[in-house]
């Protein structure tokens, strides 16, 4: 059965959602979803794939954290590896030896959880070619890490299967350091570029060992489309920029007054404690407006929505958040589902 696309419509980012599909279709239309089959042929094109839609470091039961796999002309390309990716790039239908380069937006647990068992896994089944991590400031440090993490089964493992390259040979991890629009990898397939976006921009904090924390958007530039992922954002003329004219952008989206709600409700920490994080949602994500005004000011021509927050495994109704998008964009908006596909 052929993955559908969800067409005109629009959630929010920065925690988690909804129903994962089984065997490769998609789980049933949602309340204020449309549903209309929109899959590629294999090797045909430029195909998006939403692995993962969950936002947050919080592991829910009907999404997986964020994951997108970019498959250009039979070629597939992982931006970011949240928890669960690993499992759903399978029910795609790709092995993570079927994946070319990794891409990290940034370093937050829900988008590098499965990093460390993709390679594993990838190395038991004998990857010979290398494959390039691609990354803000460290990322080389937390490939090298989540190698080390592996080293007593990787031993056991050479004394049993035949040999190949040594997994630290194999994942070639790269630090970027950007601000501007930069081409940061280019194949035949497709042209790669990176700009700084908004999502740190309310930390005060001294330099971390790597250096300081930078999250960064992607815009991935192929024969037949232009696409855009946001990664985790809040308003920013850099990737307003960095979007302009393209095919998809791929959005987080965040319903701001549920989600202060539920850090409300639940948080554990001293009282004061609890103002950085609601100005960080507050300012460093992508409430529906934001998405509906960055999409017509950047003139793109289809928006589609990951990362999706604070919706809960009970979540039904995104209608609220695809409605918000409209206010201020006249294209078509998507709501994605883990394996969606556009």
């Amino acid at each position: 059965m052929p993955r559908s696309a969800h067409r005109f419509i629009a959630p929010f980012a920065a925690l988690a959602l909804l129903a994962a599909p089984t065997s490769g279709a998609l789980a049933a239309p949602q309340a204020g979803i449309d549903s209309q089959p929109h899959a590629a042929p294999r090797g045909v094109g430029t195909r998006i794939i939403t692995l993962g839609t969950g936002a947050g470091p919080t592991v829910r039961k009907l999404r997986s954290q964020p994951a997108n796999l970019l498959v250009v002309e039979g070629r597939a390309y992982l931006i970011d590896v949240g928890e669960g990716a690993i499992r759903q790039l399978v029910r795609a239908g790709y092995q993570p030896s079927q994946v070319d380069q990794v891409f990290l937006t940034h370093m937050h647990f829900d988008h590098t959880a499965d990093l460390a068992s993709f390679m594993a896994f990838d190395w038991t089944n004998r990857r010979t070619r290398p494959v390039g991590v691609y990354g803000p400031p460290g990322t080389a440090a937390m490939t090298r890490a989540g190698i080390a993490y592996f080293a007593f089964p990787v031993e056991v493992f050479t004394q049993q299967l035949p040999p190949t390259p040594p997994i630290t040979e194999i994942f070639q991890p790269h630090d970027l350091d950007v601000t501007k629009p930069t081409v940061v990898f280019q194949d035949d397939k497709v042209r790669v570029l990176a700009v700084e976006n908004s999502h740190f921009s309310t930390l005060r904090k001294p330099d971390m060992s790597f250096g300081r924390a930078k999250a960064y958007s992607y815009r991935f530039e192929t024969k037949d489309r232009v696409v855009v992922f946001t990664g985790d954002t809040g308003p920013s003329a850099a990737l307003e920029e960095l979007a302009r004219g393209a095919d998809v952008l791929v959005s987080e989206i965040i319903n701001i007054d549920e989600t202060i709600g539920l850090i409300q409700r639940t948080w554990k920490g001293p009282p004061e404690g609890i103002a950085p994080l609601e100005a960080h949602m507050r300012e460093e994500h992508l409430a529906p407006e934001e998405v509906g005004k960055l999409a017509t000011r950047a003139g793109v021509k289809m928006v589609v929505l990951t990362h999706l927050a604070p919706a809960l495994d009970e979540t039904i109704d995104l209608s609220p958040l695809t409605d918000g998008v409209r206010r201020y964009y006249a294209g078509p908006v998507a709501a994605a589902q883990d394996l969606s596909e556009f």
